[in-house]
């Protein structure tokens, strides 16, 4: 049991309430779904305290399904509700443009169940002839269900299993029974999505070290346990190699197993250029060991920096790194504050207090709050009058703050023709302005290019929210050329946002290089939209990383004050 598997099961539940029209029960179901999702402990070890009313939307009928849930492994009203619509909803549910009424409508009209069932009625074109459906929306699907396929079907984002794994990490550490424990793979490099986890140690009882692994509250089951390498399901639907590494060869095993692919492919092209191989066990010069010990002494040894593992992507960072021209990476700890952030005004389920109190407990300096304008009915856009009294209660709350503040922003759209959705009095009243694309994304590039140009021209924006448009494993890019937009950042000052909300990771990091090349400010959010969203903030920084970003091409790591400047 865990809790990303009841967090599931009430979205399960949510889906399935509101196929059957029961929209108020639905919306109970995804506030405590996201409320279980961001929990930073056991449900368990929170049931057994008697605090599950502490958590958020969970009233007395939801604490008695987490408490059969705990008891029986269950929920009988998601049986019941199962048997009515037997679908794979986990699957169906992520792909772009199919929520549960259409879900339900495809079951009803051709017996769709799974994913397989709908490829096939994609290629038998049955979909094109149902009642609210058409040529366009298959096409739609069938583009999305591509895009599924290829990235999103095995992967899950980084910032959904990144506590688990150091959480596991940190339990081998405090074991007494390892010597050292490092993170590897993709996430070592804070790749936005993982495929699988992946553990390095040294131990001295390998035998006790891999009966307490496999053992883990978080381990589901033993996939091979071999003498030295221990494959495991986790609870969380990941796969995880934890691989017992000589320490002579640590340095060189941390190397390879980190990656990427590329990157070292790159890295054992150096080593035969220079008349030495590489592999996991070391650098050799024929039969003799070079060097294997550390990470800093394999790239020494082959005339370079030390490379960050971000960096690793075969992206110029070899060049870089013999020329001593690596970058000084910006750190969390420089970043000051979190520049887009939701509240009960709008979509988010926490209110501006709370919001506040958890960042001045995560030790920020000030917090965007960047509700949504009037044009996103969707998200309870705010009208300018609703903005006004939102800005009394924040001018309120920052009287009782020292050292925090709450700024007053707006996560603004940018309508068809590249205007803007609220008056130029209403923005001059903010100290923040997202621009953003969300409604009337056109499939013609020129079309979507010229509205954000547009909007960036008008002097009033201060940055633009996820750029691409993309949510991952769900939706692709917005057709746009990002070259002309980059450039009009650069022309007139708006900062480009770097998204670190799960399912967004926008702008990708290869985009973020791109555009560092046109000397554009970035900004950092998080796009929470509940409290405990906030250490998104911390993905959003490792994706600046991995583009390349300094301390100095980041507003986030600027006063308070010197964030109003920028304006």
């Amino acid at each position: 049991m865990s809790n990303s598997e009841l967090a599931s099961l009430f979205e399960d539940l949510a889906d399935l309430e509101e196929m059957g029209g029961n929209r108020w029960e639905a919306l109970a179901y995804r506030k405590v779904a996201a409320s279980i999702a961001m929990l930073s402990e056991d449900i368990s070890d929170i049931y057994a305290r008697g605090d599950l009313r502490k958590i958020e939307g969970v009233g007395d009928a939801i604490e008695k399904k987490i408490i059969e849930y705990l008891k029986t492994g269950s929920i009988s009203k998601h049986r019941e509700l199962k048997k009515k619509f037997d679908i794979d909803l986990r699957t169906l549910r992520n792909i772009q443009g199919l929520g549960p009424k259409r879900i339900r409508s495809l079951y009803e009209s051709l017996g769709i169940r799974n994913l397989d069932d709908l490829q096939r009625a994609i290629d038998d074109k049955r979909i094109a002839a149902l009642k609210g459906f058409g040529l366009k929306s298959q096409e739609s699907l069938k583009k999305a269900v591509e895009i599924f396929r290829t990235t999103g079907g095995n992967r899950i984002p980084l910032a959904e299993c990144y506590d688990a794994l150091t959480g596991i990490a940190e339990k081998l550490k405090a074991s007494g029974l390892f010597n050292v424990v490092e993170i590897a793979g993709s996430a070592r490099r804070m790749k936005e999505t993982v495929g699988d986890l992946d553990l390095l140690v040294v131990t001295d009882m390998p035998e006790k070290a891999s009966d307490y692994f496999t053992h883990l509250d978080e381990v589901q089951s033993v996939i091979v346990r071999g003498e030295t390498k221990i494959s495991v399901v986790l609870r969380i639907g990941l796969n995880c190699d934890m691989r017992i590494i000589d320490r002579s060869s640590f340095g060189a095993a941390l190397q390879y197993f980190t990656g990427s692919k590329q990157h070292n492919i790159a890295m054992r092209d150096r080593a035969i250029s220079m008349g030495m191989k590489l592999n996991e066990y070391g650098l050799y010069r024929g039969d003799s060991v070079v060097s294997s010990l550390t990470e800093e002494s394999v790239y020494g040894s082959l005339g370079l920096d030390w490379i960050p593992p971000e960096l690793r992507e075969n992206m110029g960072e070899i060049e870089a790194a013999q020329s001593h021209m690596l970058p000084k990476l910006v750190e969390y700890s420089h970043v000051r504050g979190d520049l887009h952030s939701h509240t009960t005004y709008s979509d988010g389920h926490s209110s501006l207090e709370e919001m506040a109190n958890k960042a001045v407990s995560m030790g920020l300096q000030y917090l965007g709050v960047t509700d949504h304008s009037q044009s996103l009915l969707v998200a309870n856009g705010l009208t300018p009058e609703r903005f006004r009294e939102r800005n009394s209660l924040i001018d309120r709350l920052n009287e009782r703050f020292d050292g925090f503040r709450l700024l007053k922003g707006v996560e603004l759209e940018i309508l068809k023709d590249g205007t803007l959705d609220l008056p130029a009095d209403s923005l001059s009243e903010m100290d923040w302005v997202l621009g953003a694309l969300h409604q009337w994304v056109s499939d013609s590039l020129e079309e979507n290019t010229k509205r954000l140009v547009t909007a960036i021209g008008s002097g009033l924006l201060d940055a633009i929210a996820h750029p691409t448009g993309r949510i991952q494993g769900r939706r692709d890019f917005y057709r746009i050329d990002f070259d002309r937009v980059f450039q009009a950042c650069a022309d007139n000052g708006v900062a480009l946002e770097i998204n670190g909300f799960p399912t967004r990771s926008d702008l990708p990091y290869d985009l973020v290089k791109r555009a560092r090349e046109y000397h554009v400010t970035f900004s950092l959010g998080s796009d929470s939209h509940q409290r405990e969203h906030l250490k998104y903030l911390r993905f959003a920084t490792a994706i600046a990383r991995r583009g390349w970003l300094t301390e100095s091409d980041i507003i986030n790591t600027r006063e308070f004050e010197r964030v109003l400047s920028h304006r």
